[in-house]
């Protein structure tokens, strides 16, 4: 390709650059790839246009107070869009940007991949047939039940594996040592809210160490005076380290899904925002929060939400292992599909 055409990608979220990584590598090899990524898209290829630190958010109240910082994020990522040198958009979840991103592609008739789309099956299932209407906009799904609503809404919709399901036959040691691993979540302001709420659940308990996202989160966490942490880069290692987990709590997202395939024992625990939680249960529709438990459609891992108002006292539930036809139950259903990869180039020849 010519060297001044780029394919703009957007991810906001940790769980979006563990996403994307495999995607910007796929693409990097043959194109220039620009957007918004965190370390691992950055390693993979992708040029930053803006600061990813900024981009992480959790719920309706926090997104007020850094409302212009993302504002001129969105603004920069679009002009990149809008630009004649840009091809494509690849948008990985974050809807909050994507949405519109996706919408201006399709005026622009640029083609546009959106892998993990809103959560439609939830809330806002309005977004489908807003997506419906775009021809050029495909939709990359890891979960069955998403497929289902984005294919009855006339989406153009395909299934692809999800990541993680890679390290199933890997080789990997787990550490020596057990430890008590703590996950207050990847936005600096969830975390902030749930680090206090699972320090006092785990207190008494060995090596509480508290597991950071990225580095930018280390200094935040450390002012709690306990030891802390980065999620390794790559997913064996990640799975080596959750494995000596004697016990995990964990804010909603990536994580659940990696501790659960890890076997680890966890619970899954939030408290959301004044005003996400009152919305939440207002519009929200769905049994479960915790990304296992909606996969397997049953409550296997203990979650609990607690409301904003409440003191700091969480009581947890003991939990084994998950046995191993769970793991196989669960291993099954994320397999199926496209690899990433495999996405990433077909998406690329529509652009050559």
């Amino acid at each position: 390709m010519p060297n001044d055409k780029f394919v703009l990608f957007c991810a906001g979220e940790d769980s979006g650059d563990c996403i994307g990584e495999s995607l910007v590598k796929a693409v990097a090899s043959r194109c220039l790839v620009k957007g918004s990524g965190g370390k691992r898209m950055q390693n993979a290829g992708l040029a930053p246009l803006v600061d990813f630190e900024n981009l992480p958010v959790s719920g309706f109240g926090d997104v007020l107070p850094k409302y212009f910082k993302l504002r001129k994020s969105f603004d920069e990522l679009k002009a990149a869009l809008d630009s004649p040198d840009c091809l494509g958009l690849v948008a990985i979840d974050y809807p909050g940007f994507n949405m519109k991103l996706v919408k201006r592609a399709g005026e622009l008739r640029k083609p546009a991949l959106y892998v993990a789309p809103p959560q439609v099956w939830a809330w806002k299932k309005k977004r489908a047939a807003e997506l419906a209407k775009n021809p050029y906009v495909k939709l990359a799904v890891f979960f069955d039940f998403e497929e289902a609503v984005y294919r009855e809404a006339g989406c153009n919709v395909v299934r692809v594996q999800h990541p993680f399901v890679e390290i199933k036959n890997e080789f990997f040691i787990p550490y020596s040592e057990s430890y008590t691993l703590l996950f207050p979540g990847s936005r600096k302001a969830q975390a902030l809210r749930n680090l206090p709420l699972f320090l006092n659940a785990v207190q008494g308990a060995e090596n509480v160490v508290v597991v950071a996202a990225r580095q930018e989160l280390v200094s935040v966490f450390e002012k709690f005076n306990v030891p802390v942490v980065v999620a390794p880069q790559s997913a064996i290692e990640r799975m080596a380290f959750y494995q000596s987990a004697e016990y995990a709590v964990t804010a909603p997202g990536t994580s659940t899904l990696e501790l659960a395939l890890s076997g680890a024992p966890f619970t899954v625990c939030t408290k959301p925002d004044l005003l996400t939680y009152c919305l939440g249960r207002l519009f929200v529709k769905t049994e479960f929060f915790a990304l296992p438990n909606i996969i397997m459609g049953r409550l296997v891992f203990p979650e609990h939400i607690v409301p904003p108002w409440s003191g700091v006292k969480l009581q947890l539930e003991k939990s084994s292992k998950p046995k191993e036809r769970i793991l196989k139950e669960l291993f099954e259903k994320l397999a199926v599909g496209k690899k990433l990869e495999q996405l990433a180039l077909e998406f690329l020849g529509q652009l050559v």
